[in-house]
């Protein structure tokens, strides 16, 4: 699975904002930026995007309140597309970018057996998590 395109609609301090990661032959993206740019606001946004909000957090809704929080992706997996929004709430969180519901489930076949916390640790990466990873296992803090 691949992000193709990320909106940040109404999430953090951004409204209608939007980041593409064209496809290459080495398909990797960095996101760097000064401090407080949006550099973690985008990392979390990717992970809410494809796990849900927190039921009980508001860390993100400081400029749109709550219930307007929302965020949207085209994703591509082989011949595979699928472009959506997904919303905070306790149900019909995924919808289509004409607010039409969407299945629970249909992330699933781009998110494999993948869960919150493997994406997070394997792709979710900040500066501290890549310092600690270089130096020897011997040096490194114990969790």
């Amino acid at each position: 699975m691949r992000i193709r395109r990320l909106e940040l609609i109404r999430y953090g301090k951004f409204t209608d904002a939007e980041a593409t990661f064209p496809q290459a032959a080495c398909d990797f993206h960095f996101i760097v930026g000064p401090n407080e740019a949006g550099k973690s606001t985008v990392r979390s946004a990717i992970s809410e995007l494809l796990y849900g909000f927190p039921a009980r957090s508001a860390a993100m809704a400081f400029l749109h309140p709550q219930p307007e929080l929302r965020l949207g992706a085209h994703l591509v997996d082989g011949t595979n597309e699928l472009e959506f929004h997904r919303t905070k709430g306790n149900k019909n969180t995924l919808r289509t970018p004409k607010d039409a519901a969407l299945p629970d489930d249909c992330l699933a076949g781009y998110l494999g057996a993948s869960d919150r916390e493997f994406f997070e640790q394997m792709f979710g990466l900040d500066h501290s998590q890549l310092v600690r990873g270089a130096k020897p296992s011997s040096m490194r803090p114990r969790m």
